[in-house]
């Protein structure tokens, strides 16, 4: 139900605060995807190894088979970076498919689309078991709660209307009851959630301990062959 005094954006305005403030995505740091996976996979003990090997055959004279250990680490690190590159298009794709749509309230009329289409100060209408798409204010409420976990970590349900001190909600959470219409304040980047976000990608993500056993592991293996092949190449 709609009061009848919200008639939300128009057309016109709706295009004019895209144009400022962009739109209700969270953008991220921009990666170079390719060379990003390239360099994880040529600092990969296991692949400096192979190529330590290849090296070998080339020093000794046996070309023929430096030859082929290089072709067979090229196709390697091809089909790595080929089934990578596979798996992120397919999450790209599969978060546009689940992409929820919402209702906002434009010309005086509930409309529904995507939350990436939503612009600050769009009013819209959330019910209950909705995900709310953009921080905003609440306007217009009723037996209206709020399950704000993903930020807080309470279980439990917030009760909020437009008269009470804490008339806020946040991207992200869950309506747990009931029903609001709220103008929205923030969008992508700069809701709490997109904050988050953007402080989490500067975190440093560390090996677990069995990529660090292993990493040592390969790394002593390859010091032990060194010297047995300086060995035997001495003999030789």
């Amino acid at each position: 139900m709609v009061h009848k005094t919200i008639i939300g954006l128009s057309d016109n305005e709706v295009i004019a605060s895209r144009n400022i403030n962009g739109a209700n995505s969270l953008e991220h740091q921009k990666k170079n995807n390719f060379l990003n996976s390239l360099f994880d996979i040529l600092k990969e003990p296991m692949f400096l190894l192979l190529v330590a090997a290849a090296s070998i055959y080339f020093v000794t004279g046996d070309y023929g088979d430096g030859i082929f250990m290089s072709i067979a680490i090229l196709l390697v690190v091809a089909i790595s970076l080929f089934q990578e590159a596979r798996s992120r298009n397919a999450i790209d794709d599969l978060k546009k498919l689940s992409q929820p749509k919402n209702k906002v309230i434009r010309n005086g009329s509930v409309i529904e689309i995507f939350s990436e289409e939503i612009v600050l100060g769009d009013c819209i209408q959330i019910e209950e078991g909705s995900f709310i798409p953009a921080d905003a204010k609440i306007i217009q409420s009723s037996d209206f709660m709020v399950n704000e976990s993903i930020l807080t970590g309470e279980s439990l349900s917030v009760a909020k209307n437009e008269t009470s001190d804490d008339n806020e909600v946040f991207q992200g959470t869950i309506v747990a009851t009931g029903m609001a219409i709220c103008e929205v304040t923030a969008i992508g980047n700069q809701t709490n959630l997109g904050k988050i976000g953007k402080s989490l990608e500067q975190v440093v993500v560390e090996k677990t301990p069995l990529q660090i056993q292993i990493n040592n592991f390969v790394k002593k293996m390859s010091v032990i062959g060194l010297l047995i092949f300086g060995i035997v190449w001495a003999i030789n």
